[in-house]
């Protein structure tokens, strides 16, 4: 089964200009490559800043996200896994989860068709 893993940024996550940084961002890419080559991970995609974001309800279209909120959607990856606590026990692997720079969100994917 599918899993998306939204990858929530903190206010305690290292910001670019931070020396930790650069060592972070290659764990973050070794994690990409250990989970590809395992064939389970399907994809990641990291998002542009909420500042170009554009939300749209009940017909109307506003500028920034949905919500204020502590935490932002900043990407998300999709994980191949045989249960959600598999799914949640990669997740938990993500680096900076483990030192609350990261929230993670696991959720079931629908096949749609």
């Amino acid at each position: 089964m599918k899993y998306v893993l939204l990858i929530l940024d903190t206010p305690n996550e290292p910001t670019s200009d931070s020396a930790e940084y650069g060592a972070w961002y290659a764990e973050v890419g070794a994690w990409y490559e250990k989970w590809g080559a395992t064939g389970k991970l399907d994809g990641g995609h990291q998002l542009q800043g909420v500042d170009s974001a554009k939300t749209i309800r009940a017909g109307a279209v506003t500028d920034g996200p949905f919500m204020e909120t502590k935490e932002v959607l900043g990407g998300y990856s999709v994980i191949e896994a045989d249960s959600i606590d598999e799914a949640v026990d990669i997740a938990k692997t993500w680096p900076g989860v483990d030192r609350g720079w990261i929230t993670m969100e696991v959720r079931p994917v629908i096949e749609m068709g």
